[in-house]
């Protein structure tokens, strides 16, 4: 079936996925972009309720699409200006699915590290840091008063390994504290303190959860407080501080290698 009206309802609500948080988290649905990252979500067993994609994307990307029509419930052919109606990127490639949300299995009582987000708002620290996660094997992640973890530009920054990763999201960090305090897991809060320990001194526990906070004010105090170590990131050079997603990469290597 051809849509070739930026006005039909189904592309109105697709549009509203993408640029509306509400409209996602009312309907449990958000909008992947992209032939790869829709092929990935795919792959990764999301479910795909509607398939869009436009005549030249089915010319030039069918080697992503083939599956995806295949698992897709409903496939349409799009026009350009629909595809622009839909995308959240200048040039779109004219392929989108609109996905279910769906919870992977977050077992806190297996060894390894877990990582927490606190307050994190800029979309591509959140989406490296997930990256980092993966490629370091991390067991779960918290998302605690973070910006959406479905919205576009985050979905880009994860290269799709938010469709395998372990994520719990928390209006506040200390309900997911509490959480990880009941089942045993060790906390570690990354911060500059005149306390904290040095990372290449720090022992990590069996099963041990790294926090990161804020990008401009870092963890809060009563975070801080909350968790059993503080650790602080030597930095010989003239730098006063890391960006949020170097100091996680640092962070969550640390632990994992010590695994």
């Amino acid at each position: 079936m051809l849509i070739s009206s930026r006005e039909n309802p189904i592309i109105k609500e697709a549009a509203a996925l993408v640029s509306d948080k509400k409209a996602r988290k009312n309907s449990g649905l958000f909008v992947v972009e992209g032939a790869r990252l829709c092929s990935e979500a795919c792959k990764s067993g999301a479910e795909v309720l509607r398939l869009f994609v436009t005549e030249e994307a089915e010319k030039k990307y069918s080697e992503y699409l083939s599956d995806l029509v295949f698992a897709a419930k409903e496939v349409f052919q799009i026009t350009s200006s629909v595809a622009e109606k839909i995308s959240d990127t200048k040039t779109p490639q004219g392929v989108f699915a609109v996905c279910k949300m769906e919870e992977k299995p977050l077992d806190l009582e297996q060894n390894g590290v877990f990582v927490l987000l606190s307050n994190l708002q800029d979309p591509g620290n959140i989406g490296t840091i997930l990256r980092t996660c993966e490629a370091m094997n991390a067991k779960g992640v918290f998302l605690c008063g973070c910006a959406d973890c479905f919205s576009p530009k985050v979905l880009r920054g994860t290269m799709g390994c938010i469709f395998r990763l372990p994520i719990r999201v928390f209006s506040e960090t200390a309900k997911a504290l509490s959480l990880l305090k009941e089942a045993g897991v060790s906390t570690y809060a990354s911060a500059l303190s005149e306390n904290a320990l040095l990372l290449p001194d720090v022992k990590f526990s069996e099963r041990a959860c790294v926090l990161i906070g804020n990008e401009g004010n870092g963890l809060e105090h009563e975070v801080i407080e909350s968790c059993e170590h503080v650790v602080m990131i030597p930095m010989p050079g003239k730098a006063e501080s890391l960006n949020a997603a170097s100091a996680a990469a640092i962070m969550i290597y640390s632990a994992a290698m010590q695994k």
